[in-house]
């Protein structure tokens, strides 16, 4: 009887790109800037919401792609 020893498990994430951990960054900073409970001044808010609509424009024009392109294959 052959006993198979092989592990199962969930395949191996690929490892963030630099562009990946810069929007992350990016992301993870304007929204803790937003929901600061510190008084900022105005202007850092205003860009920190502007950062973080950017980034979700840019997220859904990603998602867009890679949608377009998975259509594209079939």
């Amino acid at each position: 009887m052959n006993v198979n020893k092989e592990t199962v498990g969930l395949p191996e994430a690929e490892k963030p790109t630099l562009y990946d951990r810069i929007k992350e960054t990016l992301a993870m900073a304007s929204q803790l800037i937003i929901a600061a409970p510190l008084k900022l001044p105005p202007k850092v808010v205003v860009v920190a919401k502007y950062v973080a609509l950017a980034l979700g424009v840019l997220e859904a024009v990603e998602s867009a792609a890679k949608k377009g392109d998975d259509d594209d294959e079939d």
